[in-house]
């Protein structure tokens, strides 16, 4: 245990949903699921597998209660990320390994389940991108309550809390955040997370500050102790002295009126004083963040990741798993459009359910649009169901990973044959569906003209596009602050980009969270861009900034970026300047 006493004393972390929260603190301690791993004699595997359904009949009990529970709360959105760990419960394939491990390596149910989740964990934890690599923890806060009920512990109580309390723990599984009472509980800290799992997911859709990624808060701590969250800076104070009660106190009313003022703009069109018009959609992962978007005055979804289904599962998803969470999405958005991005896998995201080799350098090897079309008829059961949920609405699909022309066409080539197929079996669909490529590389960016010919839009993902561009790792520590969304080169790439989709008649956007800040936001209006897709709770600050300036503004400030080349100082400089003409606009704050 570590030290405690009444300093005030700051935990530096993740935040996941902005905001102040100031409470006293209630530690919800998680058991040590600590077990004594046993061989087992051949003739006692049947009693541990025995063991082991029982388990996962009585977690099934458990996530369905907590379910109804919600449902009978109105808590529909909430209730659907219990389902995503209901599904992985019932991943016939995924227990079947365990039941596997137990009968081939001669162990008792509790080793077998914590050796699938460790080479699962491991799986994941390679990967880059961190929204899928939280996909591991769901896979994780699930075989964890399959070993709780093992054990025999009962299930953590979070119905009934005390008023106004901050709640701390370890970690906290989506379901449980969705049953805290938001009228009580004013915000959570947790040990582990990040800013894109479920569990920060469903924290943005109650509204509850929250910080994720302290380490050792939970042990830390008593409870009991007063406690300042920050969302929007990352931070916790327990402890605080007078002074610091006073200043966090102004700074959650000051706050609150920010986000009131911002939200008054989600409905409002998205266009600048001098009429140019600038569609902001939203970024999403999950079906269940849809109604979020709208919330926050998304015009329709720039950025559907698809990649959840594929991952956590050894068998692919079939056309109907696909289908169900395109349409539901589909007509929840609508009238506005929703951009499907066909699987990204490959590289550092490894699915089990498509078979990839390892490579030496994955960055650089079978992923995106290249795995798709070697996986056809995975990428033909995904491009059925998208054109399928068409018919529900305005679907446009986007190509991933795009380098060169020939991978547009021949994706175009099967698009079309699944469209005649479709209308062979007399299933409704849009013939017209657009379909686009994504820019990610230079060598896409190069060819802009040629793709721009074929494509019906083009979205530049500037993540990949600067990493490529930049030659740098931007999860490498040590190159890092090599990572910039406004050096010279990216920004002259970027200029290109536009003029030449410009001058082929088609739209392009940005679909990066860069464009969530809005100093790139004005930059990004300067060069002509016709879109921005940014994380939902973006939109609303972006929104207010440009419906005060004007596209000569966006312009004048391009040429100042260019004009600094890449030098640092004279952005914060700008970033002064820019703070002078939008006071409320330029603090750190979002709805």
């Amino acid at each position: 245990m570590g030290r405690r006493n009444n300093r005030e004393e700051v935990f530096r972390g993740t935040g996941v949903f902005p905001g102040v929260a100031i409470g006293k603190a209630l530690l919800l301690e998680t058991p040590g699921l600590s077990f004594t791993p046993r061989r087992i004699s051949h003739v006692l595997t049947e009693a541990e597998i025995s063991r082991l359904r029982e388990a996962l009949k009585e977690t099934r009990e458990e996530l369905l209660d907590i379910r109804e529970r919600l449902l009978s709360r109105g808590l529909r959105k909430e209730a659907s990320f219990v389902d995503v760990h209901l599904q992985i419960l019932e991943d016939r394939m995924l227990m079947e390994e365990v039941e596997e491990a137990i009968r081939e390596e001669l162990v008792n149910a509790e080793w077998a389940l914590e050796m699938t989740m460790k080479r699962l964990l491991g799986a994941f934890e390679t990967m880059d991108e961190d929204y899928i690599r939280e996909r591991g923890q769901d896979i994780r806060q699930v075989l964890q309550r399959v070993l709780r009920h093992l054990l025999g512990y009962p299930p953590p109580t979070l119905q009934e809390v005390g008023e106004g309390v901050v709640v701390v723990a370890h970690d906290l599984a989506p379901g449980d955040v969705a049953q805290l009472d938001v009228a009580e509980v004013k915000g959570f800290a947790t040990d582990v997370g990040s800013t894109t799992s479920h569990t920060a997911i469903v924290a943005k859709s109650l509204g509850i500050p929250a910080v994720v990624a302290l380490r050792e808060l939970s042990s830390r701590i008593k409870g009991g102790e007063t406690v300042i969250i920050d969302g929007q800076q990352g931070t916790v104070i327990v402890n605080p002295s007078e002074g610091t009660l006073r200043e966090y106190e102004l700074r959650r009313q000051h706050y609150r009126f920010l986000v009131r003022e911002l939200l008054k703009y989600a409905p409002l069109p998205s266009e600048t004083l001098d009429g140019y018009p600038l569609a902001l959609r939203a970024n999403i992962e999950f079906v269940h963040e849809a109604p979020v978007a709208k919330q926050y005055g998304a015009e329709g979804i720039g950025l559907y990741r698809t990649e959840y289904l594929f991952l956590g599962r050894v068998d692919l998803p079939s056309e109907e798993e696909h289908f169900h969470s395109y349409r539901q999405l589909v007509t929840e958005i609508s009238p506005h459009p929703t951009t499907i991005r066909t699987f990204d896998l490959g590289g550092e995201k490894q699915a089990r359910s498509i078979g990839t080799s390892k490579e030496r350098n994955p960055a650089l090897g079978l992923k995106g649009i290249r795995l798709a079309l070697k996986e056809k008829e995975a990428f033909r059961t995904q491009l059925r169901a998208i054109l399928r949920a068409s018919h529900y609405g305005k679907v446009r699909i986007l190509l991933p990973m795009v380098c060169c022309l020939q991978e547009l066409r021949e994706a175009k080539e099967l698009i079309e044959r699944v469209k005649e197929d479709l209308s062979r079996d007399s299933i409704p669909f849009d013939p017209h569906v657009e379909v686009g490529v994504m820019i990610e590389v230079p060598s896409s960016a190069l060819i802009t003209d040629l793709l721009a010919q074929e494509a019906d839009f083009l979205s530049i993902g500037t993540n990949d596009l600067i990493q490529y561009t930049l030659a740098i790792d931007r999860q490498n520590e040590n190159v890092a602050y090599l990572y910039q969304p406004l050096h010279p080169a990216i920004l002259r790439l970027m200029e290109v980009i536009v003029q030449r989709a410009h001058e082929a008649g088609k739209e392009v956007g940005v679909c990066g969270e860069v464009a969530s800040d809005p100093f790139y936001s004005l930059v990004f209006l300067g060069m002509g861009m016709d879109e921005l897709s940014m994380a939902p709770s973006a939109i609303p600050r972006v929104k207010r900034v440009l419906r005060k300036a004007t596209q000569e503004l966006g312009r004048s400030l391009l040429k100042e970026v260019l004009r600094a080349q890449g030098d640092c100082r004279r952005e914060a400089a700008l970033r002064q300047e820019l703070a002078k003409l939008f006071p409320e606009d330029f603090v750190t704050c979002q709805a």
